[in-house]
């Protein structure tokens, strides 16, 4: 199943296609007035620190259902570490379920494989948040927490809009994009592939609304 979400992302990049990703970041960092720095080393990759407190990373994908490269927008919210939080697509949260189940059946396991990334063991451990108040979120998207209180004070009015607003336009099902808060941390990962510079403006609107309103509902 992952490799169907890979192919729908595509076969990775040429080292030259990398290039052209980090001029893309390159040239919406200036626009906005954002510090932009190259991470040496074999791995690679670029890190943008925004005028806002929260950063953007570029560079090798770290999880399985990304190739090439992996887009990261990442905030310490200062909320309690064990506090838990998933949010995505239920075409995605299906694909997932259904690599993790098969995974289990291959090797005979009846347990969670911690050697599975966060999100996708959170799938089979975490209970849902009603997402009922929300038409739109309710009929496409996933929310699971081990926090539902301050999962639900996150979700306030103004945030719920925002996510039916990117749910109703760039959000779409073909897009492979997770949002977590775990360890403190607010986290959206999507491809690093093909990105566009319209692209990192809408996303990084929405995130920065989702780090603030997590503070508050902190």
């Amino acid at each position: 199943m992952l490799d169907a979400l890979k192919r729908l992302i595509g076969a990775g990049q040429s080292p030259a296609k990398g290039a052209d990703q980090q001029q893309v970041l390159a040239t919406w960092a200036k626009a906005e007035g954002h510090k932009l720095k190259t991470v040496s080393g074999q791995s690679g990759g670029v890190v943008v620190d925004t005028t806002a407190g929260w950063r953007i990373e570029w560079g090798p994908a770290q999880r399985p259902y990304f190739t090439g490269h992996e887009l990261r927008f990442r905030f310490d919210a200062g909320v309690p570490a064990d506090v838990q939080i998933l949010f995505l697509t239920k075409v995605l949260a299906h694909t997932l379920e259904t690599d993790v189940f098969q995974r289990f059946t291959d090797a005979m396991q009846t347990r969670v494989d911690n050697t599975l990334p966060e999100e996708m063991r959170w799938l089979a451990m975490h209970a849902k948040v009603a997402l009922s108040e929300h038409p739109i979120l309710h009929r496409r998207f996933l929310m699971l927490s081990n926090a539902e209180g301050i999962a639900k004070l996150w979700l306030d009015p103004e945030f719920a809009a925002a996510l039916e607003s990117a749910a109703s336009s760039w959000w779409t099902d073909a897009l492979i994009a997770v949002m977590t808060v775990n360890r403190g941390i607010l986290t959206i990962r999507m491809s690093g592939d093909d990105i566009e510079v319209n692209q990192l403006r809408l996303v990084s609107a929405l995130f920065d609304l989702a780090a603030r309103k997590l503070v508050d509902a902190a």
